[in-house]
């Protein structure tokens, strides 16, 4: 496709949280695949329509193995310890993990863990409550997954010291992937460790079996183990970060919850489609051969953009899409978890985790109010998405 506007250099400028550059309504409108060119060198495609967005995270011929290569090479020694999923990226050997991982996670086992994420929650608005400086970033956005995953994967007190120190050294990580890289490094004795001692859910995925009869590897196992820490992490904590602060900067929203106008499920879905703020980096991958998209053809091996956001804000999809309104969240109008064969192993027990702490939250402190500037709030941000740093509260 070509166009009368010269391609814009990706990412594009980030601007108030929640409000995407106005490069990508244009490019849903005008140019939907087309060239951008990077501002740290080279050249790529960008996909900012909805069900173009949909079609790339579905179609087999996309592959994010270079991506997972590139991570592996980042790690310092003399042997990676984890491959990033770089095993299981090709679509044979990763449907055939799908499937041996869907007997243990799944949508069954993450409404088993809900009471426990309930106590969880419960436990940290103590703590909140009892803050000098209540900072729901530091004291129930960070702390709730961390916490979580260490009672889904009974991880023994010995082991869990590790798992504290990666989530430091993660958080502290930033957008560098080397950094990322050797946190993730750091972890792996932990996890291994952890698939030796095959408790809890760790030996039923050790138990598991893939369709041929053949059982799970402990190296499968491990991971997997890694892949769904460092997923059940930072997603959750992010995405519950901005969704705290998309409700400050729209406090009638806040009303509507706390008066119960609006359910919690339809208003964490809301949030996962407003509440984005990505990088630009989050959806890198790479066709293994040409792909035509509409009347645009994508030539194998060049670099390929997909924005989140921008998917998220397509009218072609939801009405008024710039406006948050918490009563129309729907799945189906977001890909914050993506889709298809990609779809994210861990959403049941993300949709959880956000459900339980968003709840919980507004019915233990319905006079929550920030105290801090909502027009201008100071963000940070790792590889793929920008979040508060801080999001000191009051009541």
């Amino acid at each position: 496709m070509t166009t009368s506007r010269e391609a814009a250099t990706y990412p594009f400028p980030a601007r108030c949280p929640f409000q995407p550059h106005e490069e990508f309504a244009w490019r849903r409108a005008n140019a939907p695949v087309a060239p951008v060119t990077l501002a740290r060198g080279g050249e790529g495609w960008l996909v900012t329509r909805f069900a173009d967005v949909r079609t790339v995270l579905a179609d087999e011929r996309f592959s994010r193995r270079p991506v997972r290569d590139a991570a592996v090479g980042r790690q310092r020694g003399p042997a990676p310890a984890f491959d990033f999923g770089a095993s299981i990226a090709e679509p044979e050997q990763h449907a055939r993990w799908r499937r041996l991982t869907a007997q243990v996670f799944n949508v069954r086992q993450a409404e088993a863990m809900r009471p426990r994420v309930a106590a969880i929650v419960d436990d940290l608005l103590d703590d909140l409550a009892a803050a000098d400086h209540p900072d729901l970033m530091d004291a129930l956005a960070f702390p709730l997954p961390l916490r979580v995953l260490l009672a889904l994967f009974d991880v023994p007190d010995d082991l869990r010291g590790g798992f504290l120190e990666w989530a430091t050294a993660l958080r502290a990580s930033g957008a560098s992937m080397t950094a990322f890289a050797e946190a993730m490094n750091a972890l792996h004795a932990s996890v291994r460790e952890l698939v030796a001692r095959g408790r809890g859910i760790v030996g039923d995925l050790l138990a598991a079996k893939h369709d041929d009869g053949e059982p799970c590897s402990p190296e499968l196992a491990v991971s997997t183990m890694m892949l769904m820490t460092v997923a059940g992490y930072e997603t959750v904590a992010t995405q519950l970060g901005n969704g705290f602060l998309a409700l400050f900067q729209h406090p009638g929203q806040w009303d509507r919850l706390r008066a119960g106008e609006v359910g919690v499920e339809p208003a964490v879905e809301e949030i996962l489609r407003y509440a984005q703020a990505g990088t630009g980096f989050a959806g890198l991958t790479y066709p293994t051969s040409d792909v035509t998209i509409g009347d645009t053809t994508i030539p194998a091996g060049d670099a390929v953009f997909i924005s989140i956001d921008s998917a998220g804000r397509d009218a072609d999809q939801v009405s008024d899409p710039d406006r948050f309104d918490l009563a129309r969240g729907a799945a189906r109008h977001h890909l914050s978890f993506g889709f298809g064969a990609h779809f994210c192993m861990g959403a049941p027990l993300a949709r959880v985790e956000l459900q339980e702490a968003l709840g919980r939250t507004v019915r233990r402190f319905p006079g929550l109010r920030p105290a801090f500037a909502v027009d201008a709030p100071e963000m940070t941000a790792n590889r793929f998405t920008r979040y508060p740093r801080t999001l000191p509260v009051g009541w």
